[in-house]
């Protein structure tokens, strides 16, 4: 029995956000290249411009590891102030009423929790990233928890799980869904059975279930009711309640 097996049905299921239930990829790469040229243009620095897939490759890593790479080498420790230029770029997009989640993510979390199972977020982002997250994608009102690097008492993903566990009353029955290394990394850290978002940014060998992004397939491996009938991705516009 694996340790999959012996988790499910579970009673908590925490995502990552960007990549896993957030299509980071259809606005991150011009957002970044019109955050570099900005960044260029204040200090005088000759920026290269990243191709998409170069851009992507950041998506899901923490820090210096998300900014560093899109400066030159004498000027990597200006990562922060880098960081500081763009985030209200990346607030500003997600905020603007388009729907970015992947399809069949808001159906799926609404199922989540009208069958009883908890759910918390786990970004490796800041506190004014996650508010975009939380209101600009309508993600603090499908989920139970949300949790970033900026989160009381959280220094790592391996903390977010931790914490999120305790506010979930210390439930054995938890399952980490992510689709980078960090995410593999922190459920392993725990002893957690890991869910791989499949894309092809990582290999990630040993997780326990492989997702393919289809709501019925992640419900069937996690031993969860399926979502028969309820509105699919396919149905969801692609702009968010209430916005125009």
């Amino acid at each position: 029995m694996n340790a999959l097996q012996r988790r499910i049905p579970p009673e908590l299921v925490v995502f990552d956000v960007d990549g896993t239930l957030h299509d980071t990829f259809r606005w991150w790469a011009p957002v970044i290249r019109s955050g570099l040229q900005r960044f260029g243009a204040m200090h005088g620095i000759d920026m290269p411009m990243p191709s998409d897939r170069e851009a992507e490759a950041v998506v899901g890593m923490k820090d210096a590891g998300v900014w560093a790479p899109f400066l030159p080498e004498a000027h990597k420790h200006r990562w922060q102030e880098l960081r500081a230029v763009v985030v209200p770029m990346e607030v500003e997009e997600v905020s603007r009423g388009v729907d970015y989640l992947f399809a069949g993510v808001r159906p799926l979390l609404l199922h989540l929790r009208a069958i009883g199972v908890k759910v918390a977020l786990a970004s490796n982002c800041r506190r004014t990233y996650m508010g975009g997250m939380q209101h600009g994608q309508g993600l603090a009102a499908l989920t139970d928890w949300q949790f970033c690097l900026d989160s009381d008492g959280v220094q790592t993903k391996t903390d977010m799980l931790r914490v999120a566990q305790r506010a979930a009353g210390g439930t054995e029955r938890v399952v980490m869904v992510g689709d980078r290394e960090p995410d593999h990394e922190a459920a392993r850290a725990l002893g957690w059975p890991f869910v791989w978002r499949h894309n092809d940014r990582c290999q990630i060998a040993d997780a326990e279930l492989v997702w393919h992004g289809d709501p019925d397939q992640l419900l069937a491996g996690l031993g969860l009711p399926g979502m028969a009938g309820s509105a699919r991705g396919s149905a969801i516009p692609n702009t968010l309640p209430g916005r125009p």
